[in-house]
């Protein structure tokens, strides 16, 4: 006769690999952030402090873990093919944790600073938490997703530039970085919805990539029009070419990575997306 109960054997699921780490645990983006800090302020040759740089990398975080946090909350028991968003769903509360400290760092960071400072970052973080507000409330989220990757590459941009930017007097070339590096951010955002509309839908998350069927198609010329604006830039003035080329170099990795999508895992790809921002460490260096 046969046994009433057979075993089953349970298989555990293979290790991250290490290099996965960073973007699991939201560290990529301050990365990213202080790279293209550093780099705008040495082309314009404003002081930061330690203050300054800390603030803007915990911030960063705080604001990418946030967001997958209040993601996990409608995320269904099970494997998911994101291992950002499988990991804050499986240690919520460890990450809350994480967040909860980091508001306090950010806040002495912050205490740290002229007034008028702390009042021109309450700006920011007011524009940041209706951000927060539109893509996370039942209400709005589904109209507010349609913009979503504008939104969050606009936002990023505008983060990493504001230290930078506070007493600084605007010029043509400037703005043509700005709004290229912007624009970068924007089509990082696009390219990684792009490969996540299959687990953004199973996860009921709205995007502009959901929206807009022939998004790649456009990533071409995105890339051409952020390469025309650096060159521009490097034209009227000659301090920003090395960065000019950084980002260029930047656009046309992600392009190139768009079209060759297959090469390596899904994990990696977005691992990928967010390396090829570091370029700037190749002038900075």
């Amino acid at each position: 006769m046969k046994p009433a109960i057979s075993a089953i054997p349970l298989t555990e699921a293979p290790p991250r690999a290490w290099w996965l780490w960073p973007n699991v645990l939201s560290l990529d983006a301050p990365c990213v952030a202080l790279v293209w800090q550093e780099a705008f302020a040495r082309v314009l040759a404003v002081e930061l402090g330690v203050a300054e740089r800390a603030l803007l990398a915990v911030c960063v975080w705080l604001a990418y873990c946030g967001d997958r946090l209040l993601d996990a909350r409608r995320l269904p028991d099970g494997p998911l093919d994101s291992a950002r968003h499988a990991f804050a769903r499986d240690h919520a509360g460890s990450l809350a944790v994480a967040w909860c400290i980091g508001v306090v760092l950010a806040s002495a960071l912050a205490l740290q600073l002229p007034m008028r400072t702390v009042l021109a970052g309450g700006v920011l973080l007011a524009g940041l938490g209706v951000y927060f507000l539109l893509h996370h409330l039942q209400t709005s989220r589904e109209r507010a997703g349609r913009w979503k990757e504008l939104m969050a590459g606009g936002a990023f941009a505008a983060g990493t530039l504001f230290f930078v930017t506070l007493n600084l007097q605007i010029t043509l070339p400037f703005v043509l970085v700005a709004l290229a590096w912007g624009g970068l951010c924007v089509m990082n955002c696009l390219l990684i919805a792009g490969w996540d509309r299959k687990c953004d839908a199973a996860m009921a998350q709205p995007s502009l990539a959901r929206r807009w069927a022939g998004m790649e198609r456009a990533l071409p010329i995105m890339a051409l029009g952020l390469v025309g604006l650096v060159l521009g830039a490097a034209v009227l003035d000659d301090r920003w070419l090395p960065l000019a080329l950084a980002l260029a170099a930047s656009a046309l990795a992600l392009l190139e990575l768009a079209r060759h999508p297959k090469w390596c895992s899904a994990e990696a790809r977005r691992v990928w997306a967010d390396a090829i921002l570091l370029t700037p460490l190749l002038v900075l260096i």
